[in-house]
């Protein structure tokens, strides 16, 4: 997979511009329901999860879901309601914002007329908010490769299809991991935005991609449900320095 780089874009640290090992992407452009895409971020001390917890404000029921959770996971959560909430706070600045707890999927929980979603990986946690309107968001944070998770087994049998395989074969080791990486990112993006409709597991084989210039993705839904046949997808990526930033957002003309 080439994809050319395009003008003022951002270019991979893993190749110079025109190179084919070069993955570019523009910034997001929120637009329509993308009333709001914001980023927060936390550095987790491992083993200390008392001082997130006590020093960022949660709802009591938040504060209380986050004790009960491993001290890795409960840093995350506490970064994630903090950027989510800071979302939906510029979406609805007049909404009374209870507390964000987890639907039995493990989305969060939104209030009525809003949608929403959370990744968070290692120190960083990301949210995007917009008003729901038939529509669903969700989001995907990831670590770009470095030359050392080239001793790891690559995940691209497990990630790609055939023909997603077969568009970045000619790449060399890292920039094929940093492809598959993309590919991951907006895959779980998707499925968060698609979660709602099927209400299970979707394996990566059944959504798959076609990778374009400036962050953008075709998406293509290979499910057996029949509601999914009239949902439509947007996708789009890009890096922020160390990270992969992946957003989907489901559309059902209900």
């Amino acid at each position: 997979m080439v994809i050319p780089p395009a003008p003022g874009a951002p270019v991979s640290p893993h190749g110079a511009a025109g190179d084919a090992v070069a993955l570019t992407a523009e910034p997001f452009v929120p637009s329509g329901v993308f009333a709001s895409i914001e980023i927060g971020s936390i550095t987790a001390e491992h083993g200390n999860t008392r001082a997130p917890i006590d020093a960022h404000g949660l709802h009591e029921a938040e504060r209380a879901l986050a004790e009960s959770l491993p001290s890795l996971l409960s840093a995350g959560f506490v970064a994630g309601r903090r950027a989510l909430r800071a979302a939906l706070q510029q979406v609805a600045p007049n909404e009374v914002i209870g507390p964000l707890l987890r639907t039995a999927r493990g989305a969060p929980t939104l209030p009525f007329g809003l949608t929403g979603s959370i990744s968070h990986k290692r120190a960083r946690a990301i949210a995007v908010a917009a008003p729901s309107a038939g529509t669903v968001l969700g989001v995907d944070l990831e670590e770009r490769p470095l030359d050392v998770d080239l001793t790891r087994p690559s995940i691209a049998t497990r990630i790609l299809t055939d023909i997603e395989r077969a568009r970045i074969e000619g790449l060399d080791a890292l920039a094929h991991r940093e492809a598959t990486l993309v590919h991951f990112a907006l895959k779980e993006a998707v499925y968060k935005a698609i979660d709602p409709y099927v209400q299970r597991y979707v394996r990566f084989t059944e959504v798959e991609l076609e990778i374009g210039a400036h962050g953008t993705a075709q998406v293509r839904l290979l499910l057996p449900e029949p509601i999914m046949r009239d949902v439509r997808i947007d996708a789009q990526w890009r890096f922020d320095g160390r990270w992969i930033i992946a957003l989907a957002q489901s559309h059902h003309p209900l």
